[in-house]
């Protein structure tokens, strides 16, 4: 059995924006005043020890290395079941929304203490407590390569600049094929020799020609030779000045690609999202295709991968994954797509939930300068 702890303050460290759920904040003050405020609120001791539905979904419910539950919901459990008195034990439920559901109309738990998300849905079913967490649908995009090293980098190892040195090899071969047919009998010093070795010698020869470094090493002496070796020379100069601003202009794309993605809008980007959640709900309802993962962290590691443009996730959720496994590898944009509010969940007419209500309300100061910090 686990005694609740009194208030023992959050261990969990959030952001969220300053702007976020202040309407709903605002509705929770002015409700505050109808409630005593000579301190905490107390219920009596119910005769059997409450059983508190939780899972791992950090950032509100996780296990430390210990194997103690901690997390924002978790830790304002114990707080509120302190100042109440309530004797309670953790049990551990399925994660997904359905069988907490179940759990709770089933009589296998008296509450659910974890980010459970307020929908119109689940509040036929269950009942909420005040929304102590107002948050949001988030996009995630891969962080902005700003080094000018890595962008280079990047570039020289893609499939297009493969491409464009390919036709360039290409080209610089067929130059020296013909200076070779045209010099080799009657310039054999420069050109001659076995086929190979002549060959050979001639791609050198346009290869520095072309790049207009010409060490004069291999020069042809025919008037058939000069004339192609003239026309080389201006055809050199050309590839050579398009390449350098093809490259230019290239790595300056690299580099800015991600900003421009972060401004298109959710039709245009290849869009990821966790399967059955409320990510996929609402690209469905806004009729947007997207690809979906078993889990966050496999749409995150699809995201870092480039199998995808941008991950829709709940904001909690994806700020902690990548500040503990995606830091400085993706980007988190002020771009809130739906509101979510987090509450505790009951079953239908549980005594807890007015006192657990009363206990939110008379914290709605507190929660908002937490939330608003990431305390």
């Amino acid at each position: 059995m686990t005694r609740g702890r009194g208030q023992e303050g959050f261990r969990y460290r959030r952001r969220v924006s300053p702007g976020v759920g202040a309407a709903a904040i605002l509705g929770w003050v002015l409700l505050s005043s109808a409630i005593a405020a000579t301190g905490p609120s107390t219920v009596s001791k119910p005769a059997a020890v409450l059983r508190v539905g939780v899972s791992e979904e950090p950032p509100f419910a996780l296990r430390d290395s210990l194997g103690e539950w901690r997390g924002y919901a978790i830790d304002l459990w114990r707080e509120i079941a302190g100042d109440l008195g309530l004797a309670y034990r953790f049990v551990d439920v399925p994660g997904d929304s359905q069988a907490m559901l179940r759990a709770l109309k089933g009589g296998r738990v008296d509450v659910v203490a974890l980010g459970v998300a307020v929908t119109p849905e689940q509040a036929r079913e269950v009942s909420y407590s005040y929304p102590y967490y107002p948050s949001a649908l988030a996009l995630a995009f891969r962080s902005e390569r700003s080094s000018t090293a890595w962008a280079v980098l990047h570039f020289l190892l893609s499939r297009e600049f493969a491409y464009v040195m390919g036709g360039l090899l290409l080209a610089t071969f067929l130059a020296g094929i013909l200076i070779w047919a045209v010099e080799r009998k009657e310039n054999p010093d420069h050109f001659g020799g076995k086929t190979l070795h002549g060959i050979g010698s001639a791609f050198w020869w346009a290869a520095v020609t072309m790049t207009t470094i010409g060490y004069g090493d291999k020069v042809p002496r025919t008037p058939k030779g000069r004339a192609i070796a003239l026309v080389w020379m201006f055809v050199g100069v050309v590839l050579v000045s398009f390449f350098t601003a093809w490259v230019t202009a290239a790595v300056a794309v690299e580099k800015v690609s991600n900003r421009s993605l972060q401004h298109r809008s959710l039709e245009e980007l290849r869009l990821g999202c966790v399967r059955a959640g409320m990510g996929e709900k609402f690209l469905a309802a806004e009729k947007i295709h997207a690809l979906s993962f078993p889990t966050a962290p496999d749409c995150l590691a699809a995201l870092v991968a480039g199998k995808i443009d941008a991950a829709v996730l709940r904001e909690p959720e994806l700020r902690y994954l990548v500040r503990t496994a995606y830091a400085g590898e993706i980007d988190i944009v002020p771009r809130s797509l739906e509101r979510i509010d987090y509450a505790f969940a009951f079953p239908r007419g549980s005594p807890l939930q007015e006192p657990v209500n009363e206990e939110i309300i008379r914290r709605i100061g507190q929660l908002s300068y937490r939330v608003r910090h990431g305390l």
